[in-house]
C-alpha cells in the first residue's frame, strides 16, 4: 500500500494543528493521601503539518501513548 501521508505536497499550504481530539486513557496519577489514584485522562494530541507534507499518521499518536 502506498504511503500517501509521506509523499511531497505541491499545494505549499501549512496546517497549524492536526491530529486526534478526546482521546479517553486509563493513567495513574500520584497522590498526597493514597499514593496512587487510577483514573482517566481524555487527551488531545496535535501536530503541526508543513506544507511539504501531505498528512500525517494518526494511528501513531495512540502508540506513543503506549509506549
Amino acid at each position: 500500500m502506498e504511503d500517501i501521508q509521506n509523499h511531497k505536497d505541491d499545494r505549499e499550504i501549512d496546517i497549524d494543528q492536526v491530529g486526534v481530539k478526546g482521546i479517553r486513557y486509563p493513567i495513574t496519577v500520584l497522590d498526597k493521601n493514597t499514593g496512587e489514584q487510577q483514573t482517566v485522562a481524555k487527551i488531545n494530541m496535535y501536530v503541526n503539518l508543513p506544507r511539504y507534507y501531505k498528512g500525517t499518521h494518526m494511528s501513531r499518536f495512540v502508540e506513543i501513548l503506549n509506549e
